[in-house]
């Protein structure tokens, strides 16, 4: 081979091994693909709504507030009645034992049963009366915070009546019961006097009767 021949030979060697090392060093100095550059985490404002009040301990009821409880307190959810009554008819007088009980307020109205027995005896006949009654009283026509209120109420009632008769002359006692129902109406009034109790004046007119105007009546009321 000549001189010129040989001089081509270790320009081309020299050119090839300089482009492979050019090309590995680019290998190692060029980053990886798959690290990726950091991201910065983003900047939280606070909110200024959140509700810092811790919750009420569980099984705790929240507080009612004073006029509800005020209203509830007034109102006569349930209450018993001991009394007297002048009744028209053959007895002079009967002893008197009710219990109210609120049940709801339902349009205009308050909606109330009543349940009442009735005693008396007089001569050789006793009585014993049994009713239930189921009364719509006028919300217009009182306040729960009136310690003096107009009553007037209406309604249908159930009677079962006993009576007991001795028998002059015989060692025997005759026994008559009936049971009927009448409409009634009341009309009177109530006063609280102190914080549990109070007293009641009312009469009572009932219809189909010959006498429409039965018994007067005078009680006190414990609530």
């Amino acid at each position: 081979m000549t001189r010129a021949g040989r001089l081509a030979l270790a320009l081309s060697t020299l050119l090839i091994v300089a482009a492979a090392a050019s090309a590995a060093f680019a290998q190692e100095a060029t980053p990886p693909d798959s690290v990726a550059a950091p991201v910065a985490a983003p900047v939280v404002a606070p909110d200024s709504t959140i509700d810092l009040t811790p919750p009420p301990a569980e099984g705790t009821a929240a507080p009612k507030p004073a006029e509800e409880e005020a209203g509830s307190e007034r109102l006569d959810r349930d209450r018993f009645e001991f009394g007297v009554a002048v009744v028209e008819g053959y007895f002079d007088w009967l002893g008197t034992f009710g219990y109210r009980r609120f049940l709801r307020e339902g349009g205009p109205f308050q909606q109330n049963i009543v349940l009442e027995l009735e005693a008396g005896k007089k001569g050789y006949l006793s009585e014993g009366a049994f009713s239930f009654l189921y009364l719509f009283r006028p919300l217009r026509t009182f306040h729960p915070e009136w310690r003096l209120r107009p009553l007037l109420e209406a309604g249908p009632g159930a009677h079962l009546v006993i009576q007991v008769a001795d028998i002059e002359g015989f060692s025997d006692t005759g026994f008559h019961t009936k049971v009927y129902g009448k409409l009634h109406a009341y009309a009177g009034f109530e006063a609280l006097v102190g914080r549990r109790w109070g007293i009641l004046v009312r009469g009572r007119l009932i219809a189909p009767a010959d006498r429409p105007l039965d018994y007067a009546q005078a009680a006190i009321f414990l609530r």
